[in-house]
């Protein structure tokens, strides 16, 4: 098996030592530690085709990984096997259309990579960046259908990708997509839309990699606009915060507004251990505003401002900050938040990181606030919690946070306790989590309809009759 490995990627590129091992075998969260059998860092698309026909011959799993910023155990080996890494040689930018608004790139490219070139090269253009660090994935996060701080706007990511090329379980190289013209390669011109044929990128986007190998995926820009005020809000009633972000959503003013319990918010300027008191707010919600000139931008602030003044009306105490102003007070890391992508050191200074991430009806806020709120002081941890309105009301996102020691036994059977809890609540509440891991999964399938996942197991099965695709994910 080394020498075909050797073989295909080069020795330099093959390593089945223990030292080169270790670090694929884990991640940041409550899942545990699965040891590869071998590390592979391919080049080019042939070398994959390679790969999966040998593997696929002798039953061998294969596990893409990009840069190890994931969350939910989603590239631990369960099945041991090989590890696929991009990251290192596969980080190619390969064509930016500035008509139709997107970039088509390798797996390997990062948030930073792509936000340097797009500065330096096409100023009038961005893309909608979350809060993971720059050197996270462009491709990953958006195939698992991953936030940013153009949400709000946009939606999920995995609404933004216009095609991809993938190599399936016997070889085949697949082009999805209006690339799908041609036998070999694609006009780099010609990846700008998923339809009107049948769309058939569903096979992949949130299967965290168990249909294919993508080698390569267009993903939509946006035009960067001159004018931007970012604000920030604070709600002294314990759910003021989500009849705001809904209003805020549907007046179609906003690239984003994103609410954290305070202390999610005193945690990203770096206070360690936040705790909130009596006399504090409850929530904050950023709100990042951008215009075509600077009327419109007047514009969308009156509205913002006339929305607050209204919800007070009612009832709610809610005041909005200029937030430019506000991160004057504190160091530069808090900008962080708002300036991405970037480095937030706050969520990994315990070295545990985990979350119960939903999509969620956003009418149910309130509700799931409360209650998650009760689970948290239940436990004796403080409440980490995320919300933010999807493609202007269309869906919600609700997400508690969960920073522990993973080196003390007892911190994290506390929050995996915790975490099981606040699932529950949110599966009876109908909320879908995103970037499952498998437990997670296992819980989900007691409530999914039997149909769905009668057809979930064929697909599978289909696009991967022996199993070779990031194996046990999802309990396959």
């Amino acid at each position: 098996m080394y020498s075909k490995l050797v073989e295909i990627f080069g020795k330099e590129n093959v390593s089945n030592k223990q030292v080169d091992l270790y670090p694929y075998s884990y991640d940041a969260t409550e899942n545990e530690a699965h040891m590869p059998d071998y590390v592979v860092i391919p080049e080019n698309k042939d070398q994959l085709v390679e790969l999966v026909k040998f593997c696929n011959e002798h039953v061998i799993p294969i596990v893409p990984y990009i840069s190890g910023n994931n969350l939910g155990g989603l590239t631990i080996p369960l099945k041991g096997g090989i590890m696929c890494d991009f990251s290192k040689k596969m980080n190619r930018i390969l064509h930016i259309n500035e008509n139709m608004m997107y970039v088509l790139l390798e797996p390997g490219v990062t948030f930073g990579q792509l936000k340097k070139y797009l500065d330096e090269n096409h100023p009038g253009l961005r893309y909608s960046y979350p809060n993971s660090p720059p050197y996270a994935s462009v491709i990953g996060n958006a195939f698992l259908s991953g936030m940013t701080n153009m949400g709000t706007k946009i939606g999920s990511m995995g609404d933004s990708i216009n095609g991809l090329e993938a190599v399936l379980a016997d070889g085949t190289i697949a082009r999805v997509g209006s690339c799908f013209y041609g036998k070999d390669e694609a006009d780099p011109d010609s990846w700008w839309c998923r339809y009107p044929i049948p769309d058939l990128l569903g096979l992949f986007v949130n299967w965290q990699g168990m249909t294919g190998l993508i080698t390569k995926a267009a993903i939509q820009l946006w035009p960067n606009l001159p004018f931007k005020q970012p604000f920030l809000a604070v709600f002294f009633g314990l759910t003021d915060v989500a009849p705001f972000m809904r209003e805020v959503a549907k007046a179609d003013i906003v690239d984003d507004v994103v609410g954290f319990s305070t202390e999610v918010a005193k945690m990203e300027i770096g206070i360690p251990d936040p705790k909130r008191y009596p006399e504090e707010p409850a929530y904050t919600a950023m709100i990042p505003i951008s215009a075509k000139t600077e009327k419109m931008l007047e514009a969308k602030i009156e509205i913002l401002r006339d929305i607050t003044k209204e919800l007070n009306n009612k009832g709610t105490n809610i005041h909005l900050i200029d937030y430019n102003e506000f991160s004057k007070l504190y160091h530069k890391k808090s900008r962080t938040i708002y300036d991405l992508p970037a480095v937030i050191l706050s969520l990994y200074e315990k070295s545990g990181l985990a979350w119960v991430g939903t999509y969620c009806n956003s009418g149910k806020f309130e509700e799931l606030i409360e209650k998650t709120d009760k689970l948290y002081e239940k436990y004796n941890v403080p409440p980490y919690v995320m919300l933010k309105i999807m493609k202007q009301g269309h869906y919600g996102i609700f997400r508690p946070i969960f920073r522990f020691n993973q080196f003390d036994k007892d911190d994290k059977k506390r929050i995996v306790d915790l975490m099981e809890d606040i699932l529950d609540l949110c599966i009876d509440e109908g909320c879908i989590p995103y970037k499952t891991p498998v437990w997670m999964a296992a819980k989900m399938k007691e409530k999914i309809n039997p149909g769905w996942l009668k057809l979930f197991d064929k697909i599978k099965k289909c696009m991967d009759p022996n199993g070779i695709f990031n194996p046990g994910r999802w309990d396959t």
